[in-house]
C-alpha cells in the first residue's frame, strides 16, 4: 500500500515516528489538490495541514512524496483517510491513501513545532523554490496560531487532537 505525504511527513524524522519501516518511492503530485492550513471546525486552538480538492483546487498541484507504508492503521480526531491518485516523478501513477481534515474550519497556522517539519522536509527533499514559496505564502495568509509555542510531543502523540 502507498501513502502520499504532503505536509509534516515530508520531513524524514517526523514520518519515521509514525511509520518507522516505510520506504520512500518517489516525489510526485496530486492533481487538482492544494495544501492549506485550517483549524478544525469548532476549534480555535491551532491549525493543521489540510489537502483541499475539487472544485476549489482545479488546476493546482500538491507536491509530496510517495511512500510504501508499513501498515499504519491509526485514525486521528478531525481527520479522515482517503484514496488519492498521485503522479510520480518516476513516470508511474500511484493509488495512495493520505489524511485530510474531516471538516476544516477557518484558515489558521499550526504550532511552530508542527510547521517547521514542512519547510524542513520541502528543502531536504529538494522541492522547487517556487513551491516552497507558495506553501510559505499560504501559511503567512492564515490566522496566527494562538498556541504557536506549544511543545512538540516527545513520543508518538495520541489519536486525540488534545495530545497532538
Amino acid at each position: 500500500m502507498y501513502y502520499f505525504a504532503y505536509c509534516t511527513w515530508l520531513n524524514d524524522p517526523e514520518i519515521r515516528r509514525y511509520m518507522p519501516a516505510c520506504k520512500k518511492i518517489t516525489k510526485g503530485y496530486a492533481a487538482n489538490y492544494r495544501l492549506q492550513f485550517h483549524a478544525a471546525a469548532g476549534r480555535e486552538d491551532r491549525g493543521w495541514c489540510h489537502l483541499n480538492g475539487l472544485p476549489d483546487a482545479w488546476g493546482e498541484k500538491c507536491l509530496g512524496l510517495v511512500f510504501e507504508d508499513d501498515g499504519l492503521t491509526d485514525d486521528y480526531d478531525d481527520f479522515d483517510r482517503f484514496a488519492i491518485t498521485v503522479h510520480g516523478d518516476d513516470g508511474k501513477t500511484y493509488d495512495c491513501w493520505t489524511y485530510r481534515m474531516t471538516t476544516p474550519g477557518k484558515p489558521m497556522r499550526p504550532p511552530n513545532f508542527y510547521w517547521q517539519h514542512i519547510p524542513d522536509g520541502l528543502q531536504s527533499e529538494g522541492f522547487p523554490a517556487e513551491y516552497i514559496g507558495k506553501v510559505q505564502a499560504v501559511f503567512d495568509a492564515a490566522a496566527p496560531c494562538p498556541r504557536a509555542d506549544r511543545p512538540n510531543p516527545s513520543a508518538i502523540p495520541g489519536k486525540s487532537a488534545e495530545s497532538r
